[in-house]
């Protein structure tokens, strides 16, 4: 077969694949956030154009992480189907080695893997801080919607608010009565003659800017309570569980939120000891070490699909999950030793990557020679810490 048709053959086998794991990865993974948000189109009456521009923010991030699993699925399900079918049999009996079918692997791993930076380095940091703004503007848009007059309102954390009166057409508040039941050591009673609701940026959080009013404190651990008149008092809200699992609280431009170019500047700036010293340069190290994993798991997936003969989707799938929590393995102890200073930040980030690179170089060798993959020798290698199989005896009555 000549290279160009077995080229244009091989990478018929892998693309149609590659997208449906892109879809249904991608899909999976926005599921979680996808509910969240459809109950504010359901019952809190948000407009689904802002709803799925969310979502669409949210993509790029999800995007970074999927690419790499979509495009080691994709490798390793066409050469198990080329394997399974006996092409791929056919193909190194005429003479035609894995090296030879490599080139459209290499390229496509190669391809996504830019794809993958242009996620990963430029496009995902600027869309999670558009997506941590837009969800700001419509948690403020949902407290808007949950108040109403001569009503318990619910809708925050540990608090309960009661409206007398709401302007109409504005977000002037009067006769308000607050309940703040977040501390564990006090219960306080906020009464204000007038209040409005405010949103502060810079901070990630939603506000009450209070007028002419009281605040009775209440403590767990000694009787009395104490009482302060204020003529203005603001009370911080958080703007709610959109919020939940953000790596460095709600404040803007956290980690994941800095542009690529700033982190390491930003790192440098950081005090002696402080995370950021740290976690920074480990971010820069992450995002440029993404797309070439993306190309890692394109290497890795030839030799493993053209190790078995196995049919059916759920052992390609069992094969690329285990590959990539021995790759998470590897990158969390990394991430761990940078962090902690223990290595440098490239080393902690690109060790997982080279590690899996000389495993699917090794692979490729060996498979090529036609040396089959026994993973139960490979076990006992490593038990008895030999380069050769383990000799058994037998000993005659």
């Amino acid at each position: 077969m000549r290279a160009p048709l077995l080229n244009r053959y091989i990478a018929g086998e892998i693309v149609p694949g590659f997208l449906v794991n892109v879809l249904v990865f991608t899909s999976i993974m926005l599921m979680a956030r996808v509910m969240e948000l459809a109950n504010l189109v359901i019952s809190k009456g948000v407009d689904l154009g802002v709803v799925m521009e969310i979502l669409a923010l949210a993509a790029p991030k999800v995007l970074a992480m999927t690419l790499p699993m979509a495009t080691l699925l994709a490798v390793l399900t066409a050469f198990l189907r080329l394997s399974a079918d006996s092409e791929l049999t056919v193909l190194r009996a005429s003479g035609v080695s894995l090296y030879q079918m490599s080139p459209p692997v290499l390229v496509f791993g190669f391809l996504v893997g830019l794809i993958t930076a242009l996620f990963s380095v430029w496009l995902a940091p600027e869309a999670n801080w558009r997506f941590k703004t837009q969800l700001l503007d419509l948690a403020k848009a949902r407290a808007d919607l949950a108040i109403a007059e001569q009503t318990f309102i619910r809708t925050f954390p540990g608090l309960v608010m009661y409206i007398s009166q709401l302007a109409p057409g504005t977000d002037r508040l009067s006769q308000v009565f607050i309940y703040d039941g977040r501390s564990e050591d006090e219960d306080s009673i906020i009464v204000a003659q007038r209040g409005r609701l405010g949103l502060d940026r810079e901070a990630g959080i939603l506000l009450f800017h209070l007028e002419d009013g009281v605040i009775d404190r209440v403590y767990q651990e000694r009787p009395g309570t104490d009482s302060v008149f204020f003529e203005t008092y603001e009370l911080k809200v958080s703007p709610g569980a959109e919020f939940e699992g953000e790596e460095d609280g709600p404040l803007f431009r956290s980690r994941s939120e800095v542009p690529t170019g700033e982190l390491r500047t930003r790192g440098a700036a950081a005090p002696e000891g402080a995370s950021p010293r740290t976690s920074y340069p480990l971010e820069w190290h992450r995002r440029w070490s993404m797309p070439f994993t993306t190309f890692i798991m394109a290497l890795i997936g030839l030799p493993l699909g053209a190790s078995f003969r196995v049919r059916g989707r759920n052992f390609a799938l069992v094969m690329a999950l285990g590959v990539f929590i021995v790759y998470y393995v590897f990158f969390s102890l990394g991430w761990s030793l940078g962090e902690s200073g223990r290595a440098p930040a490239w080393l902690g980030v690109w060790s997982a990557n080279a590690i899996l690179a000389v495993f699917g170089v090794l692979m490729l060798r060996r498979i090529n020679r036609g040396v089959p993959v026994d993973p139960l020798e490979l076990w006992r290698r490593l038990l008895t810490g030999t380069g050769k199989p383990r000799s058994t005896s037998r000993v005659k009555a």
